[in-house]
């Protein structure tokens, strides 16, 4: 049995992946797979191919839609917290902030916005880092973050109140941390 929230409409191959969990071999070898149907239907629109590929996996897949399943669910809940950054995290944060806003200011005079646009992403990357956690940018750091200490209390709490706790992170070496 395989459970997914992956929708098929991602790519063919992640359908070829979780079927060859469940009944290895049944749609081929990964190349095999590539080159007979995620090709022809991703890159060509064959519809032929589609259609071949549906009536293989039908009997092994239950599939329902966001809309089938949208009545099942809870109203989604959102709360939003804000914690402040620990002084060692907020002086790191400033100082990489200043450093980044003199090398973009200097890139896009030299170079113009278009071609800065890199630098850009990377430095706002890098503050969303540290902003969870200074760890992800600089291996050394000696010191604590705002939000992983929030985090880690609202966990425990959470635990020894009997709860079970899933945790995503955009970053997987926060996830370590």
């Amino acid at each position: 049995l395989v459970l997914t929230g992956t929708p098929v409409e991602n790519t063919i191959k992640d359908l070829w992946s979780q079927i060859s969990f469940v009944n290895k071999g049944l749609l081929g070898g990964l190349k095999f797979f590539e080159d007979t149907y995620v090709t022809p239907i991703e890159k060509s629109g064959d519809e032929l191919r589609l259609n071949e590929l549906k009536t293989l996996i039908k009997p092994f897949i239950l599939r329902r839609t966001k809309q089938q399943v949208a009545k099942e669910l809870p109203e989604k809940t959102e709360q939003i917290l804000y914690c402040d950054m620990s002084v060692e995290q907020e002086k790191l944060y400033e100082e990489v902030k200043s450093q980044f806003r003199n090398e973009i200011l200097s890139s896009i005079d030299k170079d113009g916005i278009n071609k800065s646009r890199l630098n850009i992403i990377v430095g706002l990357t890098k503050l969303r880092q540290i902003a969870n956690h200074p760890l992800l940018v600089q291996k050394d750091f000696d010191g604590t973050s705002g939000k992983f200490i929030e985090l880690m209390e609202r966990t425990n709490t959470a635990i020894e109140s009997g709860h079970k706790i899933l945790i995503y992170s955009q970053f997987v070496r926060q996830l370590q941390i």
